[in-house]
């Protein structure tokens, strides 16, 4: 399944979690995912999102 985070498409496996599209998202910029639980994420439409939410239903992640 296609995600956006922050405007970058990953690949993730079906039943994924906001939580592992920030640890891919992470990961495929090769920087450090120590502060990932502090981060404040929002859907499309600025909804806050828990990281445990499915991303199937929020495919566009965005972070500060």
């Amino acid at each position: 399944m296609k995600v956006k985070v922050n405007r970058r498409t990953i690949d993730l496996f079906e039943g994924a979690r906001v939580k592992h599209a920030l640890l891919k998202y992470f990961i495929e910029r090769k920087q450090s995912a120590a502060h990932i639980d502090s981060l404040e994420v929002r859907d499309a439409a600025g909804e806050l999102l828990d990281h445990d939410a499915p991303v199937n239903v929020n495919p566009q992640i965005y972070f500060r």
